[in-house]
């Protein structure tokens, strides 16, 4: 009885070390710009501000407002993922970008995606990646390695022609 169950278990684990062997990714975190910095240092002295003056009500909600900034800036990663799924016996390729705790995921398909092209904001302050993918829809990031980003982007891309033109033979 006891063999039976260790044999059940082995299995299971067989099953999870495969099935987690046959999903890879590279990760991307989001870039800390000057303005992003700026604007957490202006609330921070505005909630220091609002406390001086004894106004705890406003001072609590920019407290808020900080962390939440905060746990955005810091949590939002750009991962590229790719999923081998039990059903089909096919490959395909994700990116989710993940904004943190307090907001959804968003998952895009490799194939979905149109074009990503690097943008500057006026007078070259900020720079992002436009990403153009579905029905006329975009979507601007900020990678940390943009360079790093777009070149994983093209090679996963072609990978994923490759491997959906060999199904189709």
């Amino acid at each position: 009885m006891i063999f039976f169950v260790f044999l059940h278990l082995l299995e299971h684990f067989y099953f999870y070390t495969e099935r987690m062997a046959s999903m890879k990714q590279r990760i991307f975190h989001q870039r800390i710009t000057m303005a992003w910095k700026c604007v957490l240092v202006l609330n921070s002295f505005l909630v220091l501000y609002f406390f001086w003056i004894k106004m705890a009500i406003l001072g609590l909600l920019f407290v808020m407002i900080v962390v939440g900034m905060l746990e955005r800036l810091l949590h939002t990663t750009y991962t590229f993922l790719q999923i081998k799924s039990i059903e089909l016996d096919t490959e395909m390729e994700f990116l989710v970008i993940d904004k943190g705790r307090f907001s959804t995921n968003k998952k895009i398909a490799l194939r979905d995606i149109v074009r990503c092209m690097p943008m500057r904001t006026h007078f070259g302050l900020a720079h992002y990646l436009l990403i153009a993918y579905g029905a006329k829809k975009v979507l601007a990031i900020e990678p940390d390695d943009e360079k790093g980003f777009v070149e994983e982007l093209t090679k996963r891309q072609k990978a994923e022609e490759l491997s959906f033109a060999s199904e189709e033979i």
